[in-house]
């Protein structure tokens, strides 16, 4: 059975990437779970606590899927990489680098630095299978791996946003686009 303190993170987790950090109350996980804000003020007295508690839990779940992917040649683990923000979409929210990153002026600093080495840990992972995807001349790209990943992150995050005001399916799309200009040549 999912703990109590599981059950505030992954609707806390829910309402960032839908409506964003600043945009949601403890009232509002309250009232999912049919609790009182003092229970969950219990197992976490501030937002900043919570917050911090949604972005290492994403954190540890990025690792988790890259530790299951490794087996993967170095193309196939982007394309999973990219099914990442696919996911993200068909949850309705938008990734969490994106839904904090919103927020990031007003963020605790303690949140801010986890999210430091969220960003440092993705963008390093990507970097390293771009770089051993283009020796293997698998992935091909013209840039150093550290910006390529970089333009991957930063598209598919700016997709799943603009999606939410476009009628078309943009992070299909773009991942899509993104496959393809790593694949030509």
């Amino acid at each position: 059975m999912i703990s109590t303190r599981r059950k505030i993170v992954v609707i806390a987790d829910q309402l960032i990437r839908s409506r964003g950090y600043n945009a949601f109350s403890y009232s509002d996980i309250a009232n999912r779970l049919n609790l009182k804000n003092a229970a969950i003020h219990y197992h976490y007295p501030s937002k900043a606590a919570l917050g911090k508690a949604v972005i290492i839990e994403s954190r540890e779940k990025f690792l988790e899927q890259t530790k299951l992917w490794k087996d993967a040649s170095h193309k196939e683990q982007v394309r999973l990489f990219l099914d990442i923000y696919q996911n993200n979409r068909k949850n309705g929210g938008i990734c969490f680098m994106g839904a904090f990153g919103a927020s990031y002026a007003t963020l605790p600093e303690e949140m801010r630095t986890e999210l430091k080495v969220a960003h440092t840990e993705i963008i390093n992972w990507l970097s390293k299978t771009l770089e051993a995807g283009k020796d293997e001349k698998a992935i091909t790209f013209d840039t150093s791996a550290a910006e390529m990943a970089d333009l991957i992150t930063a598209s598919m995050m700016s997709s799943l946003i603009l999606e939410r005001i476009s009628s078309r399916d943009m992070t299909s799309e773009i991942a899509r686009n993104l496959i393809q200009g790593l694949e030509e040549k």
